[in-house]
């Protein structure tokens, strides 16, 4: 079993002790992936693939950091960043190195090898970087503030993100209420 499966099967079991396995979605099928490769322009890290194989994301609002993005969301996601991109608006932040002098990540402020993962609804997400810098390693996972732009790596790749969110979801800091996934004091709280 790798790395990325095993972290599934503890994601999929904290979803089924809470009754909520439906939160997650089946597995998109290869056209999906294959349609959204032809969007990107490049193939998805194979990590990718067999997460996106396993579960094509999650119900809006039904993953700890808000959305575990499907093939089409993740599309959508990466146009507007795109379009932003394209159309001169980061041209300011041309130079932003969000791995802080590791060369680990291109210099910018979104990248067209960049691969949407999840979303806040508030402009905030993970990506997966397909495009890494000299130092970096091929679908390692950053972090993209819409404010402060890229950061990271945070994970060397999707496995370990998923393990994170395991591990997240375990601890007891999440917890499903009204057909969400919402920080446990978050509804202690109401």
């Amino acid at each position: 079993m790798t790395t990325l499966e095993a972290a599934w099967e503890r994601i999929e079991a904290w979803y089924a002790a809470q009754g909520a396995l439906d939160q997650l979605r089946p597995g998109a099928p290869e056209e999906q992936i294959a349609a959204l490769e032809a969007f990107l322009g490049y193939p998805v890290s194979d990590d990718l693939r067999a997460s996106l194989r396993r579960h094509d994301g999650s119900v809006e609002g039904g993953w700890p950091t808000g959305t575990l993005l499907d093939t089409a969301a993740s599309q959508d996601e990466a146009t507007v960043w795109r379009q932003l991109l394209d159309g001169g608006d980061f041209d300011d932040n041309a130079e932003h190195d969000a791995s802080d002098g590791r060369e680990q990540v291109e210099r910018g402020w979104w990248s067209h090898g960049w691969v949407p993962l999840d979303a806040d609804g508030g402009g905030n997400g993970a990506v997966v970087d397909m495009t890494p810098g000299p130092a970096g390693t091929v679908g390692q996972v950053l972090d993209m503030d819409h404010e402060v732009g890229p950061s990271g790596p945070q994970h060397g790749n999707l496995a370990g993100y998923l393990e994170e969110i395991a591990s997240t979801l375990e601890s007891g800091e999440y917890v499903v209420a009204d057909g969400g996934v919402y920080a446990a004091d978050e509804v202690e709280d109401e």
